[in-house]
């Protein structure tokens, strides 16, 4: 059976000329691939989602693949590091990266894989790096605190709803959710079935902050490893950086000599501002979102207090703040700043020094 295969590939592939371009459309169960070669002749088939059996089809036309395409999505990046492995050129672009067409056009899995192979004979692809797998693994943790935070959050806002809707009049310290308002919760004068509800509720948000701790225990684990313990010491010296924006920061921002620029880190985070220019008039408009939100709201959050902590920043920002008339620009601005220097320390592996004050 598979002898029949490698003579049907053969003969598919005998169609494509000079080098050849490869675009997968990655599914849980299948890809949709297509090969395109140098005369624009393409072949596309679908197989099962098996990285040992895509390159098995690929095999016998390795030596004339310029390059490997697919999308970043839910499946991850095990096909790109397990194509990596085996020598073949591969790319992985992010979606949102993608062009599009102008007018509305057909959508299916076979025209989605003969589109990245035609975009990438011409060059249009810009590629996302690929983690690897220890990077990923120490990022996921990262993003598990996320969702966890997400989920708390929701679950308060459940509780808060359900006094509302009842017209249950909430106890004092709800605000900061303090353990003795939310004791009080448990002790309220209700029906057994509201109390049922309610309970149900409180526990799961004594679940939610239990499994935080727990996240956020792991983290400090992670950051007083020797791989990461320097780092860690040297984004923490700016003040207003804390152990959390630090390691967010870090292990998003994986491998920081990757960005050749800092206007490539500001777009990468989702934090440089977008230009809007007609003929003689070109002016700075709204951040481009980008990146991981958290991070950004992060950022944010520390710069206010770096600006408070070190006079130098403060007066940068109040700069700014003349400039643009708005608090909520300026603060942005300099979280840009701030994330530029987190990159820095990053990089040359010192400690921060405070901003002179001209004057």
């Amino acid at each position: 059976m598979a002898r029949k295969r490698s003579e049907a590939d053969s003969d598919k592939f005998d169609q494509l000329s000079g080098s050849i371009h490869v675009g997968v459309d990655v599914h849980k169960k299948t890809y949709h691939v297509a090969t395109r070669g140098s005369g624009s002749e393409i072949v596309t088939w679908v197989c099962p989602a098996h990285p040992e059996g895509l390159m098995q089809r690929l095999e016998q036309i390795k030596d004339r693949i310029v390059q490997i395409v697919y999308e970043a999505g839910p499946t991850g990046f095990c096909l790109a590091r397990a194509l990596q492995v085996a020598g073949y050129p591969i790319m992985v672009v992010a979606p949102s990266r993608m062009p599009r067409p102008v007018t509305r056009h057909s959508k299916t899995d076979r025209l989605d894989c003969k589109r990245l192979a035609e975009y990438s004979s011409k060059g249009m692809l810009l590629p996302v790096t690929i983690p690897s797998q220890i990077e990923e693994s120490e990022r996921s943790i990262i993003r598990l605190r996320h969702q966890t935070m997400d989920n708390l959050r929701k679950t308060k806002q459940r509780i808060k709803s359900f006094l509302l809707f009842h017209g249950i009049e909430e106890p004092q310290g709800l605000t900061k959710w303090s353990k003795k308002a939310q004791q009080e919760l448990l002790s309220l004068p209700l029906n057994l079935d509201l109390r049922f509800t309610l309970r149900f509720l409180v526990r799961e948000l004594a679940h939610q902050e239990g499994f935080l701790k727990r996240i956020t225990i792991q983290l400090k684990r992670l950051a007083q490893t020797e791989k990461h313990d320097r780092t860690m010491e040297n984004l923490q010296s700016i003040p207003g950086v804390g152990l959390l924006t630090a390691i967010t920061f870090h292990l998003e921002v994986f491998r920081p000599s990757r960005f050749k620029s800092s206007e490539q880190l500001t777009s990468y985070l989702g934090l440089a501002p977008g230009v809007r220019q007609s003929g003689e008039t070109s002016r700075g408009g709204s951040i481009l979102p980008a990146g991981q939100k958290r991070l950004r709201s992060m950022l944010v959050e520390a710069a206010w207090t770096w600006q408070r902590r070190d006079p130098g920043i403060g007066k940068a920002y109040r700069r700014l703040l003349g400039q643009t008339g708005l608090a909520q620009k300026a603060i942005v601005a300099l979280a840009r700043k701030l994330a530029v220097v987190l990159w820095r320390l990053s990089i040359e592996q010192r400690p921060y020094r405070m901003a002179q004050v001209a004057g």
